[in-house]
């Protein structure tokens, strides 16, 4: 008998729904300590590479604000601000870089993620480091000393990422990796952390 699976549309609601039914049943107050956030009368308020995000309780609505304009937040966004808010254990950042592979089951997902993620910003800027510090340095990157060129990002309060280029030459292509505070596992799931890394590639991509 053949099993039908559901569609990515079908999958992907399914993992929005069960996030929404988990953050209804949660304490808001304690989740928000945890994750190093706000709560306000409006609802738990999550930073997402600096923009100011409200998480409504306990029907998990989410609203993006820039500057003065409210916007609700992409349903992905959602998704990854409910499971932060639910994983975060209040664990001290790391500070020390992991690549993908090193989370936990990152192995099963490291492929992919160096196939899409990693090869989208080394084609896009492997050579032309000087557009890539551009690029970092408008999204709010924070430049360290680390490969040709290399910023890390505040994703989420107390979840940091880190991109870094080597740029190419005649003999080798540009290579790019994106890392994770080692503490990364405590504040979201491998697979969200795949989703934060891709947002940020695809989003540096645009220049």
């Amino acid at each position: 008998m053949t099993t039908v699976q559901p569609d990515p549309n079908q999958r992907f609601q399914i993992a929005l729904d069960r996030a929404r039914a988990d953050w209804a049943a949660a304490d808001p107050v304690v989740s928000c300590g945890l994750a190093g956030c706000t709560y306000s009368e409006e609802g738990v308020v999550v930073p997402f590479f600096g923009v100011p995000h409200t998480v409504t309780h306990p029907f998990g609505e989410v609203t993006a604000s820039h500057g003065t304009a409210i916007k609700p937040a992409h349903s992905s966004i959602v998704i990854v601000l409910m499971h932060y808010l639910l994983t975060a254990d209040g664990a001290r950042p790391a500070d020390r870089w992991v690549a993908f592979r090193e989370l936990p089951d990152g192995l099963f997902y490291a492929q992919a993620f160096a196939g899409h993620a990693e090869e989208l910003l080394a084609q896009r800027y492997g050579a032309d480091p000087d557009a890539f510090r551009r690029a970092c340095g408008a999204l709010g990157g924070m430049p360290l000393d680390l490969a040709d060129a290399s910023f890390r990002f505040q994703a989420l309060p107390r979840l940091a990422v880190a991109v870094l280029l080597w740029g190419g030459d005649e003999e080798f292509s540009g290579r790019a990796r994106i890392l994770f505070d080692g503490m990364a596992g405590h504040y979201l799931p491998t697979e969200d952390l795949s989703g934060i890394g891709d947002w940020l590639a695809h989003r540096l991509a645009r220049g």
